[in-house]
């Protein structure tokens, strides 16, 4: 049985409760960002809802940052991902990466909920320019193609804190930058 996620419904049966957090995940292809927010205000949820944002993606192997900012609810904020933390029955096939120029556009599922009661408050569906497909798809296959070393992943997120202690200047330095729907 398949959990339908919908406004105003828990985001899982059950739960009413999560810690803070933003995940984003790639299960079966489908690209997600979950943001897991305390205290949400009606202008949280209506920047998350329809309001103007941007996405960047930095590959610092053996971790890909998603990097995001919705105007009026939150400045830039990072979400480190690899795909070998996401079950193997999850995963899918490699994804396409556009070598050609083509407009092959991913696209971003967002789900925000309110962390202190578990229910969903915003969903969104965001496409991703061309280019930031190919460079978030050529990271992720990349990840696909090298060994799962967790004890190099801890040190690659703390490296790249160091060295970037900001969401922002993360996303100066991503590969690729869009404005979501553009």
């Amino acid at each position: 049985m398949t959990h339908v996620i919908s406004v105003g419904q828990l985001y899982h049966p059950g739960r009413t409760r999560w810690p803070e957090a933003v995940q984003y995940q790639l299960r079966g292809g489908a690209h997600e960002l979950v943001m897991f927010w305390p205290g949400l205000t009606v202008r949280d949820i209506a920047a998350v809802r329809r309001g103007p944002c941007e996405f960047a993606v930095l590959v610092q192997q053996p971790v890909v940052w998603l990097l995001y900012r919705f105007d009026g609810a939150c400045d830039w904020s990072d979400a480190p991902f690899s795909v070998h933390l996401v079950p193997e029955a999850e995963r899918g096939p490699a994804l396409a990466v556009d070598t050609l120029g083509s407009a092959t556009r991913a696209l971003l599922h967002v789900v925000l909920v309110d962390a202190g009661t578990g229910v969903v408050r915003a969903l969104r569906q965001v496409s991703l320019s061309p280019e930031f497909t190919a460079a978030l798809h050529a990271g992720i296959n990349e990840q696909l193609a090298t060994p799962w070393d967790e004890r190099a992943y801890d040190a690659a997120l703390q490296r790249a804190y160091a060295t970037r202690p900001t969401a922002e200047a993360m996303a100066e330095a991503a590969a690729a930058r869009c404005t979501g729907g553009a």
